[in-house]
């Protein structure tokens, strides 16, 4: 930095200093009571509103008291002029007033607008208002406005805006003048909001919002000086507040699209919905995080987006052009648009339309495609539906391409619903994306994310609710053949092999088969894919996990599957959803004790394979271990052999293969929480994003039932018999070559081979046993209980029968642990699940879920009120001191209760429904039982 630089810098904050310093103190600021969300008097009588959250600001940067005058509009201008007040907090920028005072910009956009009553007809144009008697304020800012840009528009002229509200609930007009919101404040405010939306506002003029000095230069200096010196982030934040959608902080504000149903549009009452709005609700539910919505037009949502009032679109069209600053977050969906023309022409294909003229909306993506299919077609753009009927009905036009599901209400609308009729095979796809603020890259993950999570099932059931014709729906396409996007496709016809790295030797994800050939579950997920995608991959052969991954960060190849997203990775590799879920397990001999946790290995020597994640941060992950890293899982079974360490650990996919290994009898595997999970996802070279959008289509598309099938392949866990031939040979050797040691050494043989079969099917039982159960309380665990409640669901809706989830939560678990250590705490689990066991019918479940949670699951109920009679008996139970070796002690129970069908009709719903009731019970004293309001509706 200069010298120079340097003198300027001080002498700017001198310069600031002093002029903060001279500010009147208090600064008195006129603003007017009824301009809201700008300025306007709260219900509690305070100012309130943008202007008056700005000058709070600009005091606290000037470090000056604010006295705020507050009257109609017209007194404040004669406070200002009459030397009142010091300055007027908010007045829109006109040249006239320019001449006048001194005015200061705040960096704060508003608008002039026209609410048109919800009934009339749409408008798309200023020069459409002329057929309108418009109500504006007299001596606003409107009246300059309306007359300027609709000379041909009828006013109204209204003395103040409580008489224009009143005149227009009347039906003297349709059209009324105004700022960004309505005013809450206005007696009848919901019924003016309900007859004149927000999405019925028509833009006329972006307006300055400025701040006015009378006759007093050295202030108004001295204000410039304070307000440049507010960060546009406040000033984001400010109009987020008052001019986006009414909502906390923590909520994701979504602008919706309007006249776009069944996709995006709003009911008679004001609210959003639609496919898409509701694709978004199952989002927030999946995400954990709350949304608005903020109907509107597509005009206004971009430019409210822009000035991040909104945080996203819902969906938009895939426009090259979008405006500056926004940016596609995730593509949502896909419509279908055909080709539609009167019915008495002689059309029965495309083939009939050669050499003449088709209309397609001005955002249509999809103009390229058609000029491909039909060369010798003309395609103009149209910004209206209205303008397209007409050019067909005067000749000018064959026809128009239009959304399937949307031009049908449209033109019912209409009333010209029997005029019109369609080309199925004339279908062309164009994708809808969600959109953000490019300086949002965070929240493009989180949307991502949050979609991610939906299954495909989830997504049919909310399209089926929508579009009743199965011809245009988009999801179920997922089952047998995704639909990619034209330029999906592009780049696939591009870039098609794509060239995979495969290890060789890392059973039974993927290996080399005794014929040469890949296999594994790896193969077969990318065959999937490749068949529902179109993609064809070609398998490049690795022995090394290092080599693979130095070929994919200088693109000798071009994707790497089973990869976990790290940091330095992501120099180089973009990353997929999930690709398969993995869980840790420790191989030890059968001799060795139970473990169910990462603390059981605390001291313990650890053998981990140096290619894993966990093994870059054993540190943190098994602070307590002594951790071994290996080259491959079998030099760690070697060291576990010799008792060079004491376990190894691996993913329960490689345990159980191990197991499957003659040789290894002595073995057993035991499932262990506690570690950090790192998922595997695919990896892709950073330069082939499109690959990346085209695998997760994949993945999805993927669901449970072939994953598990998957997993019964390659995962069966079964016990290969055999014996171990190092045993075989040295007895060969100890009984020598007579007659009677031949036959005492086949006697000794026969034995051994049965206690061998023997622990080998004690072994696999228990390991079966493990999978499922807890190693505590011998409890069937989290998946069992979810097993065995989808297998109760099919039985109680082929017989129409009830049935209850009990989300049981200790109370006072915590302080047992903490005053008396873990042993009395496990104690008392093994007491309280023999309890719980006693207490239902053997056709019951009772599962421990995790750490102090059960679920029990009641089958073939009566009534629900044999739910809450099982409750009751827990929390009576639970009420008894209970003796353990350390004392007596005493807990609670906080009992949340989901009935099928009422609460849901799929496990994870009714678990949902039964844990958020449980955590209710824990905010209202705890130990009691609730029923959600739908049992009782």
């Amino acid at each position: 930095m200069t010298a120079r630089t340097i003198i300027c810098l001080i002498y700017l904050c001198f310069s600031l200093s002093s002029a903060s310093a001279a500010l009147p103190d208090p600064l008195r600021v006129a603003v007017s009571d009824d301009t809201y969300p700008y300025m306007y008097t709260d219900e509690q009588g305070q100012l309130a509103g943008l202007v008056i959250d700005y000058w709070q600001e600009v005091g606290r940067l000037g470090g000056v008291q604010l006295q705020f005058v507050g009257a109609n509009w017209p007194q404040t201008i004669t406070l200002l002029q009459s030397d009142a007040v010091h300055v007027h907090g908010g007045i829109a920028y006109t040249a006239e007033r320019e001449q006048q005072y001194q005015l200061g910009d705040t960096g704060i956009d508003i608008y002039s607008n026209v609410f048109i009553q919800r009934d009339m007809p749409p408008v798309s144009a200023l020069a459409e208002l002329k057929a309108y008697a418009i109500g504006v304020v007299d001596k606003s800012s409107h009246v300059d406005t309306v007359a300027a840009l609709v000379p041909e528009a009828v006013l109204k002229y209204y003395p103040n805006v409580t008489a224009m509200y009143d005149a227009a609930l009347a039906g003297d007009i349709k059209a009324i003048s105004g700022l960004d919101r309505l005013p809450p404040r206005y007696a009848r405010y919901d019924e003016l909001q309900r007859q004149f939306p927000l999405y019925r506002k028509m833009p006329l003029r972006k307006i300055d919002l400025n701040y006015a000095v009378n006759n007093n230069v050295a202030l108004a200096q001295q204000l410039t000086a304070l307000t440049q010196g507010i960060a546009r982030d406040y000033l984001d934040k400010l109009e987020r507040r008052w001019l986006g959608g009414a909502a906390d902080d923590d909520t994701l504000i979504l602008g919706v699209p309007i006249d776009n149903q069944p996709y995006m549009h709003v009911s008679a009452q004001g609210q959003a919905q639609g496919l898409l709005v509701d694709l978004w609700r199952q989002w927030s539910e999946k995400s954990g995080i709350k949304v608005a919505f903020v109907p509107d037009t597509s005009v206004n949502l971009l430019t409210s987006l822009q000035k991040s009032r909104i945080d996203a679109l819902v969906a938009f069209p895939d426009v090259s052009d979008l405006p500056v600053g926004l940016d596609k977050a995730y593509h949502l969906y896909s419509f279908n648009s055909e080709f539609y023309y009167p019915r008495q022409t002689n059309i029965h294909s495309m083939a009939d339309v050669s050499g003449r003229r088709v209309g397609l909306f001005r955002n249509a993506t999809y103009l390229e495609e058609l000029q491909r299919r039909y060369p010798n077609i003309e395609f103009e753009r149209y910004s209206a539906l209205n303008d397209m009927v007409a050019a067909v009905q005067s000749g000018h036009l064959a026809g128009f391409y239009g959304a399937s599901a949307i031009i049908g209400l449209r033109l019912q609308q209409l009333n010209i619903w029997d005029y019109f009729t369609s080309l199925p095979d004339s279908q062309v796809k164009a994708p809808l994306y969600s959109l953000i603020r490019a300086d949002r890259p965070e929240l493009k993950e989180q949307i991502r994310h949050g979609f991610n999570l939906l299954s495909l099932t989830e997504l049919e059931q909310i399209e089926a609710h929508w579009l009743s014709n199965p011809n245009q729906h988009y999801f179920s396409l997922f089952r047998n053949n995704i639909p990619l996007t034209n330029a999906e496709q592009s780049w696939l016809a591009q870039h098609n092999p794509i060239r995979v790295g495969m290890l060789e030797n890392w059973a039974p994800m993927e290996f080399v088969d005794e014929d040469g050939n890949f296999a594994g579950v790896t193969v077969d997920i990318l065959h999937l894919l490749s068949q529902r995608t179109g993609i064809s991959f070609d398998i490049q052969r690795y022995s090394r996990f290092e080599q693979m991954l130095a070929d994919l960060q200088q693109r000798n190849i071009d994707m790497v599957a089973s990869l976990s997203d790290v940091a330095e990775r992501r120099e180089y590799a973009a990353f997929t959803d999930e690709f398969w879920s993995m869980q840790w397990a420790v191989v030890s001999r059968l001799s060795d004790s139970d473990i169910s946790s990462a603390a059981g290995l605390a001291g313990k020597r650890i053998a981990i394979m140096k290619d894993y994640q966990l093994a870059q941060h054993s540190a943190e992950a098994l602070p307590q271990s002594e951790v071994v890293l290996v080259d491959n899982v079998r030099r760690g079974l070697v060291l576990l052999q010799q008792g060079e360490v004491d376990y190894l650990l691996d993913s329960v996919e490689a345990a159980s293969q191990l197991l499957r290994q003659t040789g290894y009898i002595n073995l057993r595997i035991q499932l262990i929480d506690g570690l950090p999970a790192y998922p595997s996802l695919i990896g892709v070279r950073s330069d082939y994003q499109p690959l990346v959008t085209m695998l997760n289509k994949g993945l999805r598309s993927i669901g449970q039932t072939e994953r598990k099938q998957l997993y019964q392949k390659w995962f069966d866990f079964q016990v290969t018999q055999g014996i171990n031939n190092e045993q075989f040979v040295r007895m060969l050797w100890q009984i020598g070559g007579a007659v009677l040691a031949l036959l005492a050494f086949f006697i000794i043989w026969n034995v051994s081979l049965r206690r061998e079969v023997k622990l080998r099917r004690q072994a696999e039982q228990k390991m079966r046993f493990m999978a499922t159960h807890d190693d505590l309380t011998k409890l069937p665990n989290r998946s069992l209980i979810k097993e065995r409640i989808e297998q109760a669901l099919l039985q109680h809706a082929r017989h129409n029968e009830i049935m209850a989830l009990l989300f049981i939560d200790l109370d006072g678990f915590k302080e047992v642990n903490d005053a008396h250590g873990h042993d009395a705490g496990d104690e008392l689990l093994l007491k309280l699940a023999q309890q719980l066991s006693a207490t239902v019918r053997k056709s019951d479940t009772v599962a421990r879920f995790g750490g102090d949670e059960f679920v029990i699951l009641l089958t073939g109920l009566l009534s629900r009120d044999d739910a809450a009679i099982v409750a009751g008996k827990i929390l009576h139970q639970f009420a008894q001191p209970v003796t353990l070796s350390v004392g007596t002690v005493q807990v609670g129970a906080s009992i949340g209760i989901a009935i099928y069908p009422d609460d849901g009709t799929d496990s994870a719903k009714l678990l949902k429904v039964a844990d958020s009731l449980m955590y209710r019970i824990k905010q209202q004293g705890k130990n009691q039982y609730c029923f959600s309001r739908a049992v009782f509706s």
